[in-house]
């Protein structure tokens, strides 16, 4: 029995779909939109899979082999030994592994209920796959395993992805953000015409001025001397190793933003650049904004 071109198409669409959805929710944040707090969460599970899920490949890699070599044994006349069962079992263990780490990145990020929620997921998955390992070390089906395919092509392409459009994603979401906040900087200077003197505070229940960015929750104003910091937290992404990106605009260009409040209630003020805790700062692409990152 061989597999219908109908049935190899399905799992290649079925492949590309994966592939595309979780593609979808490692960028979601990046994407332009109003904010919403489960995007940082589920960006990170995806990235969490594809990470942790590359030690799906070597066994897929293998399984495949065996796979393609026991068709052409087949088509020779030839005996194979059944070992399918073997690659099914391996590809359950390192699949858990790959499950648990993403559950407790989940857990880790502070989003208990993704975390739980891909336990079950797995955990319900586990439970429809046993009764087709069982038959499959009863007796092997004469066409190609599709699996091998998934464990392959899923979490490589994913990752390649994540890596090929991770800066062009920071880059898009960061010039958004920064476009966005031109109505909040003219109503400040506005208010500086009028008043004589910038706001002391913005802080109100309803914030008005939104980045349009899914992951970037707000901006953020203080005055600070003649002119005044205003800035956003940039997401980022888990191969950047814990880095938090601070994108900050002052007209003076004094930007001052501190890795701890309480530096600033107990350093003195000319020690304040210099201990900011930054490691890196860089210029953005519009005047007057840098990005700052910081551990």
């Amino acid at each position: 029995m061989k597999i219908g071109s109908d049935e190899m198409t399905l799992h290649l669409a079925r492949i590309g779909g994966l592939i595309i959805l979780l593609v979808l929710c490692t960028f979601y944040p990046f994407l332009p939109g109003e904010y919403d707090g489960l995007a940082v969460p589920l960006s990170a599970l995806a990235q969490t899979f594809a990470m942790v899920g590359l030690l799906l490949v070597p066994v897929g890699v293998l399984w495949l082999a065996y796979e393609l070599r026991k068709r052409a044994r087949r088509k020779r006349n030839l005996p194979t030994k059944a070992r399918g069962s073997y690659f099914a079992l391996a590809s359950m263990v390192a699949s858990s592994i790959v499950a648990i780490a993403v559950s407790l990145g989940a857990f880790m990020g502070r989003s208990l209920s993704l975390g739980f929620l891909t336990l079950a997921l797995w955990l319900y998955i586990v439970l429809r796959l046993m009764p087709r390992l069982k038959l499959l070390k009863k007796a092997e089906a004469e066409n190609l395993n599709p699996a091998p395919l998934y464990l392959v092509f899923i979490p490589s392409v994913v990752f390649i992805l994540q890596i090929t459009l991770a800066a062009p994603a920071r880059e898009f979401s960061r010039n958004r953000a920064i476009a966005q906040s031109a109505e909040l900087m003219k109503d400040i200077e506005e208010f500086h015409t009028r008043h004589g003197r910038y706001p002391s505070f913005l802080q109100a229940v309803n914030k008005d001025y939104h980045p349009s960015v899914v992951g970037i929750e707000q901006f953020h104003y203080a005055p600070n001397g003649d002119a005044y910091n205003l800035f956003f937290e940039q997401p980022t992404f888990l191969f950047d190793f814990g880095i938090r990106e601070i994108v900050m605009y002052n007209k003076l260009d004094e930007h001052l933003m501190m890795s701890h409040a309480a530096w600033i209630l107990t350093g003195a003020s000319e020690e304040l650049e210099a201990r900011q805790g930054w490691h890196t700062v860089h210029k953005a692409s519009s005047p007057h904004w840098k990005y700052f990152w910081f551990d």
